[in-house]
């Protein structure tokens, strides 16, 4: 029932910021500023977007090889399912997806390829930290900002600085959270234990061993916040990972001849990161056009809204269509069906919410 909510709420929200953003939309103009664009920016765009995938599997290399070896293209494989799956799978099932992957071709316990995952993503957050935190230092606007005319149905108020000053603040701290939260349970490793055996034994005794089993693993799978120097590398190449994601949002401003202030690509990734971090539908269509849309109307409050469109609308595309060609040849090399992987993560899905239901009783 909650997973039927959440998939209907995202689908909600990606039809109403898309109503929004285009119900007004030129879309004459909007062609003839997609072809004026420069292809030669545009292709640079997009073999930026494609390389960003494989720095993305070196920074999981130094998460997964300490610890368990395994060779490039299985980790490339397995990140790239998961991608496919976030594109075409409601509920943002991709990261258990990719878990799921590597178990299979490598045969490494669930639990341990799940904390890779999460290590995985924790490292991603110190790029996005930094992300915001330029922002919260470079992006000063003297003035409000107020939504175009025809977006004035969404909000008519002002957008003053010390709003988005203080929302990028909030999701900063979040983040920071998240990181002292997973370092304190590898530090608390034991007494968590202690705590779920005492707990779920008297449920169950298999429940308590099953949960001890993937906590262990999942804990083991977290060596790299234990290793400096491992840490240290795959902190570094998360921010070489965001550095391409900044270079494509300028390539997409000189192919379409946009003048936008030189921050523009981190308030449009500060904006974009929090707005695919809500529910929404499969592609993340609505929430990824509205990211860079709002983000450029915060940078330069007087932007062509039809160019902005187009951009997000080739960002959108440069981002979608890599993916699920590229995840389409990975299943094929794993020869593993998408439809089959969906099954195993709603199954385990169920176990973890079955175990939560056990300890609140």
């Amino acid at each position: 029932m909650k997973k039927k909510i959440q998939i209907v709420a995202g689908m909600v929200i990606g039809i109403v910021l898309l109503w929004y953003l285009f119900k007004d939309t030129d879309w004459a103009e909007v062609w003839q500023i997609l072809r004026a664009a420069k292809l030669g920016w545009l292709v640079l765009a997009l073999l930026i977007v494609i390389s960003s995938f494989f720095i993305r599997v070196w920074r999981w290399s130094y998460i997964v090889n300490p610890v368990v070896p395994v060779p490039f293209w299985r980790l490339f494989t397995a990140t790239q399912i998961g991608f496919l799956a976030n594109f075409v799978l409601p509920a943002r099932a991709g990261e258990v997806i990719r878990a799921l992957t590597l178990t299979r071709s490598r045969n490494i316990p669930f639990g341990k390829t799940m904390a890779f995952v999460a290590v995985d993503r924790v490292t991603d957050l110190f790029g996005l930290f930094v992300v915001f935190l330029i922002t919260l230092i470079v992006f000063r606007p003297t003035r409000d900002v107020y939504l175009p005319e025809d977006l004035r149905s969404l909000y008519a108020g002002p957008i003053s600085g010390g709003m988005i000053r203080g929302a990028v603040f909030s999701v900063t701290a979040a983040l920071v959270t998240i990181v002292a939260a997973m370092i304190l349970l590898l530090a608390q490793r034991e007494l968590i234990l202690k705590i779920s055996d005492a707990i779920l034994g008297r449920i169950s005794q298999r429940l308590a061993l099953f949960t001890r089993n993937l906590f262990e693993h999942f804990t083991e799978g977290m060596h790299v916040l234990t290793s400096y120097m491992d840490l240290a590398k795959a902190t570094a190449v998360s921010l070489l990972l965001w550095g391409t994601f900044a270079l494509v949002q300028v390539c997409a401003y000189k192919a379409f001849a946009l003048d936008v202030p030189w921050y523009t690509p981190f308030v449009i990734l500060s904006l974009l990161s929090v707005f695919i971090s809500i529910p929404g539908p499969p592609g993340f269509i609505g929430p990824f056009h509205a990211g860079i849309v709002g983000g450029l109307i915060l940078a330069n409050p007087e932007v062509n809204m039809n160019a902005a469109r187009a951009i997000a609308i080739i960002g959108h595309l440069f981002n979608l269509l890599p993916v699920v060609i590229i995840g389409v040849i990975c299943l094929s090399f794993e020869r593993i069906e998408l439809r089959e992987l969906s099954r195993q993560s709603e199954a385990m899905e169920e176990t973890e919410d079955a175990t939560d239901d056990a300890a609140r009783e």
